[in-house]
């Protein structure tokens, strides 16, 4: 047929266009986490986080996502580094009816984090973290200045129905949501962090 061949030519250019990204990026400084053998010595690094989070119930889902995050694989990993987080979670109504009825919210989860060495001297011992009051960790810290320090946010949204424990199931899928976002979050970071990147 007569279109047959521009139609083939066009798929070519569109193959080699294809072919030429991964070059491109190259180019542009691009490079990808976790790559090659700086990226296993990064994962490594990652492994050997241990994770101090707020005994509460949010808090805890966010240390078991960034337990998995920073060791997928599970290995036994002798700690060499303290990932302390702390929480502040503030919700924020979304959508009101007119007679003032709340149908929606916003569920915001912040995290304030440091990373310590634990071979440096002057760091006590690992304890729980109480709940943040929506302020970032104190300056006066015990033990020498963290390696690294940073911050991060997520929200998640949930509808208000009429149904009590619906409503309820609906504001933790929200924090889990919100919590898993925040580990994957940290653990670029912490990624960028160990590769020499600033952030």
């Amino acid at each position: 047929m007569s279109w047959s061949r521009p139609f083939a030519r066009r798929d070519c250019w569109r193959l080699g266009a294809a072919a030429l990204l991964p070059l491109a990026a190259g180019a542009c400084g691009f490079r990808p986490l976790y790559g090659g053998s700086a990226g296993e010595e990064v994962a490594a690094e990652l492994a050997s986080i241990e994770v101090v989070a707020p005994d509460t119930r949010i808090g805890q889902i966010l240390k078991n996502r960034l337990l998995d995050d920073l060791n997928p694989a599970g290995t036994t990993v002798a700690p060499r580094y303290r990932l302390t987080v702390e929480l502040s979670r503030t919700q924020t109504a979304l959508a009101i009816q007119l007679d003032e009825t709340i149908t929606r919210f916003d569920l915001t989860l912040a995290a304030f984090f440091s990373l310590r060495d634990l071979d440096e001297g002057g760091i006590p011992p690992a304890e729980g973290v109480p709940p943040a009051e929506g302020v970032p960790p104190a300056e006066g810290e015990a033990g020498p200045e963290p390696a690294y320090r940073s911050a991060l946010r997520r929200v998640a949204s949930y509808n208000v129905v009429t149904d009590p424990f619906a409503t309820l199931m609906a504001e933790q899928d929200a924090e889990l949501r919100a919590a898993t976002e925040l580990s994957r979050g940290i653990r670029t970071l912490l990624t960028l962090h160990f590769q020499g990147d600033t952030v």
